[in-house]
């Protein structure tokens, strides 16, 4: 699979998603909740910036809700995919997620899982910094096929 088959494939299974009304889950209106909506409110997934997103203290992917996230998905895959070295870790650490990966579709984990094989089979150098990724990787990806498998 090339990069531009995977995102390709993103893009058919989250690319029609409708965008949330609100980005961030729950109800806090705190200063930091309130900022990450903001952000979020003014960014389309084509628009996502790495200097928006790659500091893990202050990512507002990280209070998305399930909606918002499939939502921004396309982006952030090319995100991750054109800055992995970059990038990968704050992409893994969100797809790692089980409540995320419980709210996919079969075609959408489908196509989690095929960005995942090509970041290791073309970009091992980006997911090979160490143990940590490595067992992330794996780890998300089995959660993908698990959820693929329960989705048929």
């Amino acid at each position: 699979m090339t990069k531009d088959e995977a995102i390709s494939e993103v893009d058919q299974c989250f690319g029609s998603l409708p965008r949330p009304d609100i980005f961030i889950r729950g109800t806090c209106k705190c200063s930091e909740c309130l900022e990450h909506e903001q952000t979020m409110q003014s960014l389309t997934p084509d628009e996502l910036a790495l200097d928006k997103l790659d500091n893990p203290g202050w990512d507002p992917m990280c209070f998305a809700s399930d909606d918002a996230f499939a939502y921004f998905i396309p982006g952030l895959v090319r995100l991750t995919l054109d800055h992995a070295d970059d990038y990968v870790d704050q992409f893994l650490f969100h797809i790692d997620n089980s409540d995320r990966v419980s709210s996919l579709s079969s075609g959408q984990a489908t196509a989690l899982i095929h960005v995942l094989d090509y970041l290791v089979m073309k970009a091992p150098e980006c997911v090979d910094d160490g143990a940590w990724q490595t067992d992330v990787l794996f780890r998300a990806r089995k959660k993908l096929e698990q959820r693929a498998e329960r989705a048929n």
